[in-house]
């Protein structure tokens, strides 16, 4: 057995739970101390190198005892600190989306976990006070049974109102998402449709379902209708359903305003005006529409045609709002 075969072995023993001892070592593979020590000394810069290159750990190499070896497992902390604690606790206050009792009860259970909960009460006084929840409303017992109908492939029905017209659903539910203050349930891709046909609605804000209801369990859903959360929250600041596009315009404020909302964008170059030409990887949802327009006179929209138009088109029609009429090219 060669020195590399002998490394690898006993590695694998190592891994596999024994306790070696150095003498054991040099009997099993007739070598000398040095030629065992300088080994392990091997083993040890690699599982070390594995650590910080990989976010779980093989094991730590314990010698404390002279001429003995084995693997101890990282000990990794599974309590909140009291940092941690409030800045969940912080993030919960700004999501408004929970009635204050539900807001309250969460935060309460968050806070008896702290080494010092007066001092998270104390940071979070204030906005526990002036805590205006968007719904009166229950909303954790309905997430559960979204979630549970997710779990068991239930399929539901439910109605629906969206801009003051009511439509009863059956759908299978997918997937739970959040996004600018709401939770939805997703029965569909991230490609979907999504804002044109009521009819063919894939994405309802759970607190807006009405009576839903269990019609059937157990059903098959199709692989081209998973939704990919973490897909969506790359390509759009607003949760509106797209397909993929690519997105360029020219931004006359601090590019980090995009670059932080769109997490695959890149600035590609710096005009002379003093703008930045933005590259953005985004989808061609209503979201990305919306959040161009509600940037006004700092962007800049270069492609692709369509989104350039719907700015455009949009601006046209608030002009006149203002008694503004201009001749359109």
């Amino acid at each position: 057995m060669n020195g590399q075969a002998r490394i690898v072995d006993i590695l694998l023993r190592l891994l596999n739970g024994e306790c070696l001892t150095k003498a054991e070592l040099m009997g099993d593979y007739q070598k000398q101390d040095s030629t065992i020590q300088r080994d392990m000394a091997i083993i040890e810069d690699a599982l070390q190198s594995h650590l910080e290159l990989s976010s779980s750990s093989l094991g730590i190499l314990n010698r404390e005892n002279k001429g003995q070896y084995y693997l101890e497992q990282e000990k990794v902390s599974t309590e909140l600190t009291d940092t941690e604690l409030l800045a969940i606790v912080k993030i919960l206050c700004s999501v408004r989306i929970f009635n204050k009792e539900e807001s309250d009860q969460i935060i309460e259970k968050l806070v008896t976990l702290a080494d010092d909960p007066k001092q998270i009460q104390e940071s979070i006084k204030n906005e526990r006070f002036y805590y205006q929840g968007i719904i009166d409303e229950g909303l954790l017992a309905r997430i559960e049974f979204v979630q549970d109908a997710i779990v068991n492939r239930r399929k539901i029905e439910f109605s629906y109102t969206k801009n003051n017209t009511t439509v009863t659903f059956q759908r299978i539910p997918t997937a739970i998402y959040f996004a600018d203050l709401y939770f939805f349930m997703l029965s569909a891709s991230h490609t979907a449709q999504d804002d044109v046909d009521l009819s063919m609605l894939n994405k309802f804000r759970i607190n807006n379902m009405v009576n839903p209801k269990i019609i059937s369990s157990h059903n098959k859903t199709q692989y081209r209708d998973k939704f990919e959360a973490g897909i969506l929250r790359n390509q759009t600041v607003l949760p509106f359903l797209g397909n993929p596009t690519t997105i360029v315009l020219d931004f006359y404020y601090d590019p980090a305003y995009v670059l932080d909302r769109f997490p695959e964008s890149k600035i590609i170059q710096v005009n002379e005006d003093g703008s930045v030409r933005i590259k953005i990887k985004g989808n061609d949802g209503y979201g990305v529409k919306m959040w161009a327009l509600g940037q006004g006179d700092m962007v800049k929209v270069i492609a692709p045609q369509e989104l350039k138009d719907y700015i455009t088109q949009n601006m046209l029609r608030t002009l006149k709002y203002y008694d503004i009429d201009l001749k359109e090219d």
